[in-house]
């Protein structure tokens, strides 16, 4: 009886290691972190001014973040490198200066691509609406 009794325990055991193991390997298959990179300008091409970094909030308001895709040339993507630089709010980006222009366009080694967009010009269109 004291046989038994041990051999139905040892397979209790075995089995629930086994069904452990199957079920992290099972857990770790299927639910893969994925791990988001931002490109951006590690060196900067001239030696950037702080001075002329544009206004920038550790997080957005409140009342949630805009949704900067409705400046016309800012995709998926750049919105959410604005967002990890700290630029949540179309009102940010309606008071640049052409310092903080110049400064966002080589941190992110985008060249003159803010100015042709008239992002700007745009994001002051949406304030007032």
């Amino acid at each position: 009886m004291l046989l038994i009794a041990s051999k139905i325990i040892f397979c209790l055991i075995a089995v629930s290691i086994i069904s452990g193991i199957l079920g992290y390997l099972i857990a770790k298959a299927k639910y893969k972190v994925k791990v988001k990179s931002y490109e951006i300008n590690p060196i900067m091409k001239k030696s950037g001014n702080i001075y002329n970094k544009p206004f920038i909030l550790g997080q957005a308001r409140p009342s949630g973040k805009d949704d900067l895709k409705m400046i016309e040339g800012i995709d998926f993507e750049m919105e959410n490198k604005l967002n990890v630089l700290g630029i949540y709010h179309i009102e940010q980006i309606a008071k640049w200066s052409d310092k903080n222009i110049e400064w966002v366009s080589e941190y992110f080694s985008i060249e003159n691509r803010i100015i042709e967009e008239n992002w700007i010009s745009q994001a002051k269109d949406l304030m007032k609406k």
